[in-house]
């Protein structure tokens, strides 16, 4: 009996798991946690697909595109790329070349940029250094992200040629779409990272999940959140200050807030992403 399309598909994921089973100290299947977690951590983007009416074609086609450029970004090559995504060489290079259209500016302009104070702030790298740590990008867009970081002093270049973050912290604000798509997956990544620390890794000193419901006036909601970000600013300032003096190894943390409503608003394909980005996100950690 021929099975459908979808069938073989279930066949193929079932057998590709069947091969890389492996069993924890109480006999659970390792792959089922793993699997759990992704599903979990795609409800909140397949909720937003369902409240914009994109058809289920469109939401697949976004997932090997980003699964292409998380594979590419950690310097994987076309050849494996290709076996992971179960797709042919013609179709990855198609993905590279659309991941190089405006409508990715977020990840290779702005995301670019992002990433290379991220790596300036945690090993201080020459110029050289950074751009083969940054191999996935073309060298001029990296020579030219540097240039525009400089001329900016969001980051500066020592005496023996190192880049290292500018002692001005500044602070920026865009009501641009590129630009807060960036913030929104700075954002996501710490959310990533996060639950990769404390929900598999169990890290419970320096890595925390944490959500708390409450009620509240909306204006004083707000002034209590002009607070918590001025407070949380100064001192994590302090911490930042500490571990440049200290002289001992510090790891680079990210810390990520979100506060919302938790009546949904009601459902309307058409809503734009229009708010403007409220002021405090910063070249030492967007978000």
């Amino acid at each position: 009996m021929q099975c459908d399309s979808e069938t073989q598909l279930e066949a193929e994921l079932y057998f590709r798991m069947a091969r890389s089973l492996r069993r924890d100290a109480r006999g659970i299947v390792i792959r089922d946690k793993q699997l759990r977690v992704v599903y979990s951590l795609l409800k909140p983007a397949l909720r937003m697909a369902a409240r914009f009416g994109v058809p289920m074609r469109t939401v697949s086609e976004l997932v090997r595109l980003g699964y292409y450029e998380v594979l590419a970004r950690d310097g994987a090559s076309a050849e494996s790329i290709a076996e992971q995504l179960g797709q042919s060489s013609r179709h990855v290079r198609s993905l590279a070349r659309r991941l190089r259209s405006d409508f990715f500016s977020a990840e290779t302009r702005i995301g670019l940029t992002r990433e290379i104070e991220d790596r300036v702030a945690a090993k201080s790298p020459t110029e050289r250094e950074l751009r083969r740590s940054l191999g996935s990008y073309p060298t001029d867009a990296v020579t030219e992200a540097v240039e525009n970081l400089l001329r900016d002093r969001r980051i500066e270049r020592d005496e023996r040629g190192n880049l290292k973050t500018g002692h001005r912290y500044v602070v920026l604000a865009s009501d641009q779409l590129p630009q807060r798509v960036d913030a929104l997956n700075h954002f996501l990544d710490g959310v990533y990272r996060a639950v990769l620390e404390r929900l598999i890794h169990d890290e419970r000193r320096t890595a925390m999940i944490k959500t708390i419901t409450f009620t509240a006036r909306a204006e004083e909601l707000h002034a209590y959140l002009q607070r918590l970000e001025g407070d949380l600013r100064r001192e994590l300032a302090n911490l930042e200050e500490s571990a440049a003096f200290s002289g001992a190894h510090a790891r680079r943390y990210t810390l990520g807030l979100s506060v919302s409503a938790l009546e949904d608003r009601p459902s309307d394909a058409s809503e734009p992403i229009a708010a403007p980005v409220p002021p405090g996100t910063s070249s030492r950690g967007r978000g």
